[in-house]
């Protein structure tokens, strides 16, 4: 039997590449399909990392400016002068729409006195206290950013500038005046002269006119050291110059010392409570005054507070007026159980002067309480551990209501020798105040150099008197200053202008000015008074003409004059021969370098504060 095998023949080629075509089609389909799935969630997470940066970023923006809404807080902390633990402790956090905030407010360290290195009061030394503010911001997402600044709370003596003014200052010397020092305005800053040299930095937040404020007036005699010490004149102002302009103007003249807004200066705040005026520093004290303006007004700080009852003056006879002074019409109150003089001692230090000479400025005769300062160093050196003052303030009481206390004012007289401290390893020194008037009668702290002050309201400088005591012989006025030169009680009358003797003052002085009330430029002026400028912020009476009047300390106005309020440059007296009541004095005026150590500062010495941005980082 034959078998026959069962086979089937191949399929043509064209069959075969068929199935093959099939699967690689479907591959490419499912490799599409990948590739595009992959682009779909590419774009996706693009869309999610980049809504995510977006969050990032904006919560990164609020953390920011929750940071300097703390440091904006912290600025207004800095009224009083410094920041302490109740500050820190009051500082609300920032409230920003759609994002819960966070924050920290932490002093790093304690304060230390160091010389400021950056910004635009450098060279000068503060109070330094660095404090971190960490803020963190977080969204409804749950996106957050955390921001750290660091910040530093500067607290400078103003004692430390040769002129510091709170309100617009003009420089505007007809006599020629070079100045030694740091001179620092809140306001606007005037200046114009035939001859003014200024050999340190001026600064201002707000702008420099190199004009006067009352006219149309530029003189081109106003020259500014550069940091090689070369006086370069001064040949453009605020007007002239846009803010980037005037920066890099200033930095190719002066190197950069004279600075205004355009460099980023900041006000620097006054050691007061907010919305307490100025004036408040040299006040008396009050039964409601709180703990933060007791911190501040030098009655408090006084450990040695008089009160004087100005009925003294209605007194008729001079003799009784005298001798009831001490004893009817003084209250004396001293810290730490001080002495206080006796019947005897105080009599010799404290003398009542009623209609003392012809002011004429003001048109009137000032009543004064006389300081003999010898007499106090005298009673003073006789026991100084027990009765050396460091600040002595004058309170008055009962002033006004007749003609016999029309201006009372103090006077300080023979001061050229201030008390010794009470132990020998203390610079000591002496601060007097009062809101009252005050009037210096010759030299004032020039024999043994001590840190001085001296507060009020206005303070007028007169000359060395020929006899220094002016002292009368019995029944003759031919002794009482019978020189034709210097300060005489006697001989200062009616509008007549007496021949000034050269004269030399060191302290620092803090009072009221006189101001120009408004800008000529600006509408509605018109043609305003002139207050007097910086060269009339110490004032005189006398012919000073071709004599200098030497001073060295520190020149602070933060408030206007409430009681000597007549007009500079007074010529409304036709009976004055040369039209005014005072002929300038040669000014050689500088900055008390002493005071740029602490240790050397006047006793109660204010200060005022900024708070310096000083690194900013993010943490992620």
């Amino acid at each position: 039997m034959t078998s026959r095998q069962n086979t089937q023949p191949p399929l043509p080629p064209h069959r075969q590449r068929r199935g093959f075509a099939l699967e690689v089609v479907l591959l490419m389909l499912v490799m599409f399909s990948i590739i595009v799935l992959a682009g779909l969630s590419a774009v996706t997470t693009i869309a999610r990392t980049s809504n995510a940066d977006y969050r990032g970023a904006r919560a990164s923006y609020a953390a920011e400016g929750g940071a300097d809404d703390i440091m904006s807080q912290l600025d207004a902390a800095m009224q009083d002068g410094i920041i302490n633990g109740d500050d820190i402790a009051s500082i609300t956090k920032p409230e920003i729409t759609g994002y819960r905030m966070t924050q920290t407010t932490t002093t790093t360290g304690i304060p230390e006195s160091r010389t400021i290195t950056a910004g635009p009061f450098a060279g000068l030394y503060s109070l330094n206290q660095p404090i971190d503010i960490t803020v963190t911001a977080r969204d409804t997402s749950g996106n957050k950013a955390t921001a750290v600044l660091s910040v530093n709370a500067q607290t400078i003596p103003l004692f430390q500038f040769g002129v510091f003014y709170e309100d617009d200052l003009e420089i505007l010397p007809g006599a020629p005046m070079t100045f030694a020092g740091w001179v620092h305005t809140n306001g606007n800053l005037y200046l114009s002269s035939n001859s003014a040299t200024f050999q340190s930095n001026l600064t201002t937040p707000d702008s420099v006119f190199w004009n006067r404020k009352d006219t149309n007036n530029r003189l081109s005699g106003v020259r500014i050291n550069n940091a090689a010490g070369t006086a370069v004149q001064l040949d453009f102002d605020s007007r002239s110059l846009s803010q980037p302009a005037f920066k890099t103007r200033s930095e190719v003249r002066f190197s950069g010392r004279l600075m205004s807004a355009a460099h980023g200066v900041r006000p620097l705040k006054l050691p007061l409570p907010a919305n307490v005026p100025a004036m408040t520093l040299v006040l008396p004290r009050s039964a409601g005054d709180s703990p933060m303006v007791q911190d501040v007004k030098m009655a408090w700080k006084s450990d040695w507070y008089i009160t004087i009852n100005a009925a003294v003056f209605d007194v008729v006879d001079t003799n009784t007026m005298k001798s009831q002074l001490c004893t009817n019409f003084m209250v004396h109150e001293r810290t730490g159980g001080l002495q206080v003089p006796d019947a005897t001692a105080c009599a010799r230090i404290f003398k009542p002067r009623r209609n003392a000479f012809y002011e004429g400025r003001e048109d009137l005769r000032p009543d004064l309480l006389d300081i003999h300062m010898d007499s106090l160093r005298i009673w003073s050196d006789a026991a100084n551990a027990t009765r050396a003052p460091r600040i002595i303030y004058l309170n008055f009481t009962n002033v006004g209501g007749n003609t016999n206390k029309d201006l009372v004012a103090v006077r300080l007289r023979q001061g050229a020798q201030l008390p010794r401290p009470s132990v020998s390893t203390d610079t000591g020194g002496l601060s007097m105040v009062t809101e009252r008037p005050l009037y210096i009668l010759g030299d004032y702290n020039t024999t043994i150099w001590r840190p001085a002050a001296i507060m009020g309201d206005a303070i007028t400088f007169l000359s060395n008197p020929p006899n220094p005591a002016m002292r009368q012989t019995p029944g003759s006025l031919a002794t009482r200053c019978s020189a034709a030169v210097g300060w005489c009680d006697t001989l200062q009358t009616n509008f007549q202008q007496r021949t000034a003797r050269p004269t030399t003052v060191k302290a620092a002085l803090l009072a009221g000015h006189s101001a120009t009330p408004c800008d000529y430029a600006r509408a509605g002026c018109g043609v305003p008074a002139y207050g007097g400028g910086l060269e009339n912020f110490p004032r005189f009476l006398e012919n000073w003409g071709g004599v200098t009047f030497t001073y060295t300390g520190s020149l602070v106005s933060l408030y206007q004059s409430r009681f000597l309020f007549g007009l500079w440059g007074n010529v409304t007296n036709v009976g004055f021969a040369n039209g005014g009541y005072y002929s300038a004095p040669t000014r050689q005026w500088s900055f008390d370098v002493n005071f740029r150590f602490p240790e050397r500062l006047p006793p109660g010495t204010p200060s005022v504060g900024t708070v310096l941005q000083t690194a900013f980082r993010p943490l992620y």
